[in-house]
């Protein structure tokens, strides 16, 4: 019974739905082509998805394990400004080559995440977002314009395609290139100057040799491994400001009329970078970063870097287990790495050594003390756009004829 039910069902929608897309495609079968091209002006929001801000703690997050839950880890309170120029070739009824050009503003800050231990970051960032890319439109369903002079017959009905909606939907993907180069506000010292942050290497970005101790691979009992070596960057290099993205999305259309119309899109970049907001590795020491820089910028390199070597103990320190081997670090160690003085101790306990082997060690760290997480390489930033644009259309009528099996070609001329 179930089963039959099942059929009936699908039958049902099949013969709602078959009509319906049969309708769009023989609609607008051959419209194409003499309306082969579009351009489009649009406006909108823009956001980002990073290591700076984000939504809730990872126990409360909807994700579970995970504070960085995609869309879920949104704050709304960074939204900015896009607008958005685009160039489309028709190359089919229900497909489109498109080249788009975008400006965007995207940003970040800790103020406005619940997560506590990125709340006491207190980092910030702001960028612009210069984009170009080429993506195809596959249109699933056909926009129309309807009766467009609501012409009617001697009985007062309409002539012509009845359509009281007509809105069009398509989906796209591609591949393109952006500019970015992300600043901050010094919200460490209280003087709330903007820095741009590539140029102070926060993280010690190509300072150091990537063979150096301080890239060693972190591990820990709960099985995150992060080999920092593979992130580091060769000496003296840092990040790009120009990175690739990939742009996926999503838009529906209405056409006012046979060549304009309106459309609302949402668009998902993903992209090649974990620098949009110069968060990625782990803490610098600053003392390093002031010796490297020599000048101005040492300070302001390790102020912007948000490392500090003692926080409130009552919300400033977490534990951890960690495997050190036979080498654990000695006391001198403990202020670089960032280690409680006398937290650090072996683990002895014969079932966790029977689970997981010897040289693993208890201890208590700064949270931004050098060498502890400041962020995820192994997330890439993201960006999106939501936009409203305007379109319009372009005929490209046929001008003249050609005789069947004839080289003669005639112009046609107008009769009215």
């Amino acid at each position: 019974m179930k089963i039959l039910k099942k059929r009936i069902y699908i039958l049902s929608v099949s013969f709602i739905l078959i009509p319906f897309f049969l309708g769009a495609q023989f609609y607008n079968r051959n419209t194409y082509r003499t309306q082969r091209n579009e351009i489009t002006f649009g406006v909108g929001a823009s956001a980002c998805l990073t290591d700076v801000g984000g939504g809730k703690e990872s126990e409360e997050s909807f994700f579970g394990n995970s504070a960085r839950g995609f869309l879920f880890d949104l704050n709304t309170d960074q939204t900015k400004f896009a607008a958005n120029f685009s160039y489309i070739y028709y190359l089919k009824g229900n497909l489109t080559f498109r080249v788009n050009l975008a400006y965007a503003k995207i940003s970040g800050n800790d103020e406005s995440t619940e997560d506590l231990s990125r709340k006491m970051r207190q980092l910030n960032f702001e960028t612009d977002i210069f984009e170009g890319s080429g993506v195809f439109e596959w249109i699933l369903v056909q926009e129309k314009s309807g009766n467009r002079y609501n012409l009617k017959n001697k009985f007062g009905k309409s002539i012509g395609a009845s359509n009281p909606l007509g809105f069009g939907l398509y989906i796209f993907g591609g591949v393109g290139g952006f500019f970015y180069e992300p600043y901050a506000v010094d919200n460490f010292t209280g003087t709330k100057i903007k820095h741009k942050l590539r140029p102070l290497r926060t993280e010690g970005q190509g300072i150091l040799d990537p063979n150096d101790p301080f890239y060693v691979k972190y591990e820990n009992s709960k099985g995150k491994e992060i080999d920092y070596s593979k992130f580091a960057f060769p000496l003296n290099k840092t990040y790009e400001k120009f990175a690739v993205c990939i742009p996926l999305g999503i838009g529906i259309k209405k056409s006012f009329h046979g060549t304009a119309g309106i459309k609302l899109e949402a668009g998902f970049r993903f992209t090649r970078t974990d620098y949009l907001d110069d968060v990625s590795t782990r803490y610098f020491n600053p003392e390093t970063l002031l010796a490297w820089h020599n000048d101005f910028d040492g300070p302001n390199s390790a102020t912007m870097s948000g490392t500090n070597y003692m926080l409130n103990p009552e919300d400033g320190i977490f534990s951890v287990i960690v495997k050190y081997g036979n080498s654990p670090p000695t006391s001198a160690d403990y202020t670089s790495l960032g280690i409680v003085d006398g937290s650090l101790s072996e683990i002895s306990n014969q079932d966790f050594v029977n689970t997981y082997g010897e040289g693993w060690y208890s201890a208590d760290f700064y949270k931004t003390a050098p060498g502890q997480i400041r962020g995820n390489p192994t997330n890439l930033d993201s960006y999106m756009f939501l936009t409203l644009s305007a379109y319009k259309k372009f005929k490209n009528t046929q001008k003249s004829f050609k005789i069947a099996n004839s080289s003669l070609k005639r112009k046609i001329k107008a009769s009215f």
